[in-house]
């Protein structure tokens, strides 16, 4: 099995990037699945359901979300019609109950799962860990992969370290900036984090000019960016017959000089 996984899709740039080269990645690296971050697609926070058709539309199979699910709230009476949505186990009871998503990929049961993290996310979710462990218990998959949207990298490394033998991959989202730790470990893949698909020429998708306003006067509303986005994201091979990870790739395409 072979899995495409784009990293947190940024703003309005970042969705056209992504919709413009979803096809060709897959024709690139011809993947059995296609999953992307999408939790900073509305305008950098949350996503919507004609941003979820416009992404389904260009090839990608789940979208896993982050600390931003609940901001566009309209979203939540739209679940019935985005079935394809990894909603954050622990973020609390107004989710819709969709902690992981099973779909079959080349005869193998593949779940996939979406998981906050704590440190440093000005949010008290629920531990990360003993979550997982919950829901670990009661899936039956031949395949799991882990989507772990979370700020602190000693954070991350923990909790791979505590799954690696029970899982197939783990993949940091949520900082945006794609990191270059990428491994296979006891048959499970990981990096800290897979990276943004959003404005390169921006503070993590934010206008950079408002981003210098608001460090230096405070004042601030969130401006996107909406200069030429960068792609980021993953490639993980899964053995057959094992069903452990046995390479991830990193994927880093930067718009040209004139885009």
């Amino acid at each position: 099995m072979r899995i495409l996984f784009l990293g947190d899709i940024v703003v309005q740039s970042g969705v056209s990037a992504v919709c413009a080269c979803t096809p060709m990645l897959q024709k690139q690296y011809q993947p059995d699945i296609t999953i992307a971050n999408g939790e900073n697609a509305a305008d950098g926070k949350g996503m919507t359901k004609e941003l979820y058709n416009r992404l389904k539309a260009a090839g990608i199979d789940l979208i896993t979300l982050g600390n931003h699910a609940f901001s566009k709230r309209a979203f939540l009476f739209d679940t019935d019609d985005c079935m394809d949505i990894i909603w954050p186990a622990n973020i609390g009871t107004y989710a819709p109950s969709r902690p992981v998503l099973i779909r079959l990929v080349n005869g193998k049961r593949l779940a996939v799962l979406n998981i906050l993290g704590n440190v440093f996310m000005n949010a008290d979710y629920e531990d990360p860990i003993l979550v997982t462990k919950q829901i670990l218990r009661h899936i039956s998959a031949d395949v799991i992969l882990i989507d772990f949207h979370a700020e602190a990298t000693s954070e991350k490394s923990i909790y791979f370290q505590y799954f690696k033998d029970r899982v197939t991959a783990i993949i940091g989202t949520h900082t945006h900036v794609q990191t270059a730790d990428e491994k296979v470990e006891n048959g499970c893949a990981f990096i800290t984090d897979a990276g943004m698909c959003g404005p390169y020429d921006s503070v993590l998708g934010r206008d950079r000019n408002e981003a210098m306003d608001h460090a230096i006067t405070g004042c601030s509303h969130y401006l996107p960016s909406d200069n030429a986005s960068l792609i980021c994201g993953l490639v993980i091979d899964i053995d057959d017959h094992t069903n452990r990870a046995v390479s991830i790739q990193r994927i880093q395409l930067r718009p040209g000089p004139n885009d």
